[in-house]
């Protein structure tokens, strides 16, 4: 019996076969260097962004009545705190509420959410030694904080203010 097929020759579509092959390696050696990348950048640790400095003009005029005005709302949250409308808690958190606005109204350094740690690397000495002094009141138990003395604190956060320069 005599058949009539007719066979192609072996890899006479090679170059197709050749450019596919090619292609897929290319994705998988980029798509390997992709997730070795991404590995290799979560296991480093984020570095902290600096924070953003901006130019502010004070006058001393205007540091003097920044002043009078953050020492009158400590005057204020002390007064509220011997007249019973503030826990002890809640006057250290507005009292650290209220340095740190003043202190991103003097130099422009939004330190409104910053750490301890953040504070001192900036170099804002006076904060980070009054943020240290309320930490434990501020967000520790009622009893860790029982010896703290909210006056005392008061008076030592108004003396900062005053000696603002």
């Amino acid at each position: 019996m005599v058949t009539t097929v007719k066979l192609q020759a072996p890899f006479e579509y090679s170059w197709i076969v050749a450019l596919v092959t090619l292609l897929i390696g290319l994705l998988t050696i980029g798509l390997i260097i992709y997730v070795v990348k991404k590995i290799l950048d979560l296991r480093q640790k984020p570095v902290a962004e600096k924070p953003r400095f901006r130019k502010i003009k004070l006058t001393p005029e205007n540091l003097q009545k920044m002043k009078q005005d953050y020492i009158y709302r400590v005057g204020v949250l002390l007064n509220d705190y011997n007249a019973g409308k503030l826990e002890k808690r809640d006057g250290y958190q507005k009292l650290s509420a209220i340095i740190r606005s003043f202190v991103h109204e003097v130099t422009g350094i939004n330190v409104e959410t910053f750490t301890v740690k953040e504070v001192k690397a900036i170099g804002i000495r006076k904060l980070d030694i009054l943020m240290e002094e309320y930490y434990v009141p501020e967000f520790a138990e009622d009893e860790k904080a029982e010896n703290k003395d909210f006056a005392a604190s008061c008076r030592v956060a108004m003396g900062v203010i005053k000696s603002w320069s």
